[in-house]
């Protein structure tokens, strides 16, 4: 009895081998898959790192780029401000040797005042010619050399900004147009300079003959 009851108990725990292949089949563990997957999991974060350093790359190059044309831009504002200056001062210069200044005006009179004293010291010992120099001739070239003074440094300042603007296309057009004005008003007046020191446009009085003698 014990000997069927061993028997019976071997032949139910072994297992034939269709058995243990549908057991197989059955098993739902794939190491190999799950090897894949997991590589594959760590690709894609692999992946979204780098993306993150690129956009993070990206974001600091956008801001140092950024940073630098703002630095360029004022220095261009700068740079426009001081032209602006040199370009108004040349336009200034060339107008007031066009019009004279106080300053011209004031060597006129002082010139014209020591004529005076010089006739009055002479007395009767002048010629009416020399007269006429003294009191109207001399005052008159003085307040030209003055004013062509003035014509110079306009030509000179606009003409060294229009230089210097000349090799930057981004400069202001009102700055080139401001300096270039300048220095046609500065060549006006010194050509009317001139035109007053040589007596062109209107020539020294001339006293007659008969009251010079």
């Amino acid at each position: 009895m014990a000997t069927e009851s061993t028997k019976t108990t071997q032949t139910t725990t072994e297992k034939s081998p269709a058995d243990e292949a549908v057991a197989e089949k059955e098993t739902p563990a794939r190491p190999a898959d799950d090897l894949r997957g997991k590589d594959s999991a760590d690709a894609d974060n692999a992946d979204a790192a780098d993306n993150a350093d690129d956009a993070y790359d990206g974001d600091g190059d956008g801001d140092e780029e950024a940073g630098l044309d703002a630095q360029d831009r004022a220095a261009g504002r700068r740079s426009d401000w001081a032209g602006g200056a040199f370009a108004v001062v040349s336009a200034g210069l060339g107008l007031a040797s066009l019009t004279g200044t106080s300053f011209s005006e004031m060597l006129r009179e002082r010139k014209s005042l020591l004529g005076q004293i010089k006739s009055n010291s002479q007395g009767s010992g002048g010629s009416a010619a020399d007269q006429v120099n003294a009191l109207y001739g001399a005052p008159w070239h003085t307040a030209a050399v003055v004013n062509g003074i003035f014509a110079v440094l306009a030509l000179v300042v606009g003409g060294l900004l229009l230089a210097t603007l000349s090799g930057r296309p981004e400069a202001r057009g009102w700055v080139k147009a401001v300096a270039l004005g300048g220095v046609v008003l500065g060549l006006i007046g010194l050509v009317v300079a001139g035109g007053m020191y040589f007596d062109l446009f209107a020539a020294q009085p001339e006293v007659p003959s008969s009251a010079g003698q």
